[in-house]
Order: C-alpha cells, then sequence, then structure tokens
C-alpha cells in the first residue's frame, strides 16, 4: 500500500509538472486585449516607419526643411523609447541586440551629429555620415517591411504583387512603343488601367495598345481580388488562432478540476489525462 501511495504521488507530481510546462510554454493565456493593442501597435510603427524611409529619402537627396527635421527627431525619439522598452522587457538582451543591429541604427540621430561635426569640419566624419545616412534610409526600409512581411506572406499575395508590378511595367514598356508616348506616361497610363482607375486622361488609339489595356484591366481585377481575399483570410487567421487558444485553454482547465479530485481517479482517467496532456504538447 505504501509503494502505491508513493506511485499516485509521483504520477500526481509529474502531471503537475506537465501542466506547468503546458501553460507557460505551450499555452500562454489567451489575450484578446493584448492582440488588439499589438495589432495598433504594428500598424503604428509602420505607418512611422513609412514616414520616416520618405524623411531620409528626401535627406539623402535634397535636403529636409525644418519641419522634416522635426518630424523625424519625434519619429526618432518614439523609435529610441521602444528600443529601450523592448531591450528592457527582453529576456536575452544580447541575442536582442544582435537581432535587431538595423533597429539600433534606425535610432541614431545623423542629421544632428551631422550638423555637429559640420561646426568642426571633420571631413571625414561627414563622409562616413553620410555613408550612415544611407544605412538608416536602409534601416528605416528594413523595419517596414519586416512590419508588413506576414501580411504579404497570407494567401501568397507576394507573388501577385510581384506579377502585377512586372506586368504594370510590361505594360508601360509595350504601350511606348506601340502608341509612341513617352516611357513615364507609358508606366502612369500602365499603373493607372491595372487598378481599374481609367481617369482618361491618356487613352490607347491603336488595336495594340487596346489589347494591351484589356489584358492589363484582367490584371488588375486579380490584384483587387487577391488584396480583398489576403485582408478576409488575415482576420480568419487571427479569429481561428484565437478560438483554438481558448478551446486548449478549456481542456487544460478540464484537466485541472480532474486533478484536483486525483485521489478518486482510477488508472484509465491517470491514463486519459496523461494522454491529453501529450497531444497537446505536440506541435501543430
Amino acid at each position: 500500500m505504501q509503494y502505491a501511495s508513493w506511485y499516485y504521488v509521483s504520477v500526481k507530481a509529474r502531471i503537475c509538472i506537465e501542466f506547468y510546462r503546458l501553460e507557460v510554454f505551450v499555452l500562454p493565456e489567451p489575450s484578446k486585449v493584448k492582440a488588439r493593442f499589438m495589432l495598433i501597435y504594428d500598424s503604428v510603427f509602420c505607418i512611422l516607419a513609412l514616414v520616416a524611409i520618405y524623411i531620409a529619402f528626401c535627406d539623402l537627396t535634397s535636403g529636409c526643411t525644418d519641419v522634416q527635421i522635426m518630424v523625424d527627431n519625434l519619429i526618432t525619439t518614439i523609435f529610441v523609447v521602444d528600443y529601450i522598452v523592448r531591450l528592457l522587457v527582453s529576456d536575452h538582451k544580447k541575442a536582442f541586440i544582435k537581432n535587431n543591429v538595423l533597429d539600433l541604427i534606425a535610432i541614431i540621430p545623423f542629421t544632428s551629429l551631422f550638423k555637429i561635426f559640420r561646426v568642426f569640419k571633420m571631413f571625414k566624419i561627414l563622409k562616413a555620415l553620410k555613408f550612415l545616412k544611407f544605412a538608416r534610409f536602409s534601416a528605416y526600409f528594413a523595419r517596414f517591411y519586416k512590419r508588413v512581411k506576414f501580411f504579404f506572406n497570407v494567401n501568397g499575395l507576394k507573388y501577385m504583387v510581384f506579377v502585377s508590378l512586372a506586368c504594370i511595367l510590361a505594360g508601360g514598356i509595350a504601350i511606348h512603343f506601340v502608341e509612341g508616348m513617352s516611357f513615364f506616361d507609358g508606366i502612369w497610363w500602365s499603373f493607372v488601367t491595372a487598378t481599374t482607375v481609367g481617369y482618361g486622361d491618356i487613352s490607347p488609339a491603336t488595336p495594340a495598345g487596346r489589347v494591351i489595356a484589356a489584358l492589363l484591366m484582367i490584371t488588375g481585377i486579380g490584384l483587387i481580388g487577391s488584396l480583398t481575399s489576403t485582408l478576409t483570410a488575415l482576420f480568419f487567421q487571427r479569429h481561428e488562432s484565437e478560438t483554438k487558444k481558448d478551446a486548449r485553454a478549456e481542456i487544460i482547465k478540464t484537466l485541472q478540476a480532474q486533478l484536483d479530485n486525483f485521489d478518486n481517479l482510477t488508472d484509465d482517467d491517470i491514463e486519459a489525462i496523461c494522454k491529453t496532456l501529450k497531444s497537446l504538447h505536440e506541435p501543430k
């Protein structure tokens, strides 16, 4: 009897450990508020990164206005706070710094440094800063790409976008030769036609040009349909993920209730609990 008692105690301990591993590593408590916050957070930083890309491009080409510099400083401050907060909450800080080098480059205030070194006429450092400004532009673009990458991976949207851009470029080149338009007018017409806007400021007059227009219209309809289905799939994936987490959480609560009544469980009940825990640990 003493052996049997110790056996059941050990089984109960093992099941408790499995519950701990499952709750901590596999089944975190779903939080709809947190999910909504992360969606808003990603959207805001995606927009900020896009604005920063534009300002960095202006800085590389024609220089920034005072308003653009103020906006750039504000965005840089937001990125600095974001980087520091994520670094502080990270459990593996060295790995975080290593994996977020571009984010670190993006928060360096090159515009202010450029002015400081200009005062002291340190020309070699100025040349290095010009190169680093380009690196910062690349960092902003990489951050923007990282934010939208998941969206473009849903339903193969990235392939559709690539094909559409290739068709727009090909259509612009083709209409340039067929209709005698300038290259940029051809690209503009091709883009307007593919997006099914059709301003009518430029229109093909030859049969070959109209065939090209028809093909671009079909491509545009396909792109819009793919974009719509991708948005739908994105929302369904989020809802499905939350539903699965809720269902698994209910299973865990049921097993915990059975475990609280451990002394009345049979060997078959214990075996069933162990099998259920094992199945929940298996990757889906």
